[in-house]
């Protein structure tokens, strides 16, 4: 296990399972019988787990291993997938901002946060130290 996230629109804890390649989906609601846990198979060591903005919000998934960022519906249907060139594909953790854009926490040569395009995976903004990344953000808040 490595990461969660949990959704009160669809009352579901996430949880990604590095070692197995998938995403698992439990409900919260422990007296509704009728609806069990699912996984769903997804692409190389998932990691960081984060939701969508819009509603009901679908799960990203920074799958590590993969280089990419997978987005699945409550109902584990992938909605899209984000393949991220070499120098960001060891992702951890990503972060919708707005429609166009997602904040993407990576290694490689450095340790960085960076700023995506979520239609195509190209770095927009990079924020090599935590200052910037505050400074960044703040044109959100």
């Amino acid at each position: 296990m490595y990461g969660l996230a949990t959704c009160s629109v669809v009352e579901h804890l996430y949880i990604s399972d590095w070692d197995n390649d998938l995403l698992h989906a439990v409900p919260l609601d422990t007296n509704d019988e009728d609806e069990d846990s699912e996984s769903w198979t997804v692409a190389n060591q998932p990691a960081g787990l984060s939701l969508t903005l819009a509603g009901p919000p679908n799960v990203l998934v920074a799958c590590h291993g993969a280089g990419k960022i997978q987005e699945w519906s409550p109902e584990g249907i992938l909605i899209r997938e984000i393949q991220l060139s070499d120098e960001l594909k060891l992702v951890w953790h990503a972060l919708q901002l707005t429609d166009a854009e997602l904040l993407v926490s990576h290694e490689g040569s450095q340790h960085r946060v960076v700023v995506i395009s979520s239609d195509d995976g190209q770095e927009l903004h990079s924020c090599a130290q935590v200052h910037s990344v505050l400074m960044y953000l703040n044109t959100y808040l």
